[in-house]
């Protein structure tokens, strides 16, 4: 996957991912919800959006193992191949905030190569071919020179850190200088962490879908960034300026 027109192939199927997904977003009252566990949904928005972005990489990359967050799959032991976020953010997508998002990432051997994020309301697509710097909206981005003095910070929550252990890595951050925010969104804090509006984002314990794409995307941005897996299916990721 160090092809350019791989990157530009990628672009064009999570655009059609964001099309759907603004398309949901302006029939909400047809969304139908299950509640996978406390406070953590998908949609019918969900299903259809998994299911035609693995429907454009089968066509688009006949043969490479997927995995998404809504009806699974493997990317085997070598943990090659594309996950899939259809919508993060599921909770803010259903309220009808704009802090959502989708995420498309490759990765060979584990290690993120090819990704892409939208965030469809803000009409920002970001994405980045390791080696080969970071794209937003389909053009090369150069970074704007960052203002360090304001600190600010998101941080994830899921049902693996238990929300005593969230808080209390909230304080030491606080203890530390930066303002803390949760959007209750990993790929829309990624994203924009990595185009310099955020000091970074920490989360302990979120899905391999969450990050895919936001490793290869913060890195080529230039931030420093640690990702390592927990336990099965758990990820760290701490990315920060």
């Amino acid at each position: 996957m160090s092809d350019a027109s791989h990157q530009q192939e990628l672009e064009r199927i999570i655009g059609r991912a964001a099309e759907t997904g603004m398309r949901w977003s302006r029939q909400r009252s047809l969304l139908l919800l299950d509640e996978k566990s406390a406070g953590q949904f998908a949609s019918n928005a969900d299903i259809e959006i998994e299911e035609q972005i693995r429907w454009d990489l089968a066509d688009a990359f006949p043969g490479d193992s997927i995995v998404g967050e809504e009806t699974g799959g493997s990317l085997g032991d070598e943990v090659t191949g594309w996950a899939i976020d259809p919508i993060d953010g599921t909770s803010n997508f259903i309220l009808g905030l704009p802090i959502w998002g989708v995420s498309i990432g490759y990765l060979e051997h584990g290690r993120s190569t090819l990704g892409a994020i939208v965030l469809p309301e803000l009409k920002l697509m970001i994405s980045a071919l390791r080696g080969h710097g970071m794209r937003v909206n389909g053009s090369a981005h150069i970074q704007s020179q960052r203002i360090p003095n304001v600190k600010v910070i998101a941080l994830g929550e899921n049902d693996y850190e238990s929300g005593p252990e969230t808080d209390a890595r909230a304080q030491v951050l606080r203890n530390s200088g930066f303002a803390v925010v949760r959007y209750r969104c990993a790929v829309f804090s990624l994203g924009v962490a990595a185009l310099g509006r955020l000091s970074g984002y920490i989360e302990n314990g979120c899905g391999l879908w969450d990050i895919a794409a936001a490793d290869v995307i913060c890195n080529e941005a230039g931030m420093r960034v640690e990702t390592y897996k927990i336990t099965e299916g758990r990820y760290h990721i701490n990315s920060q300026w």
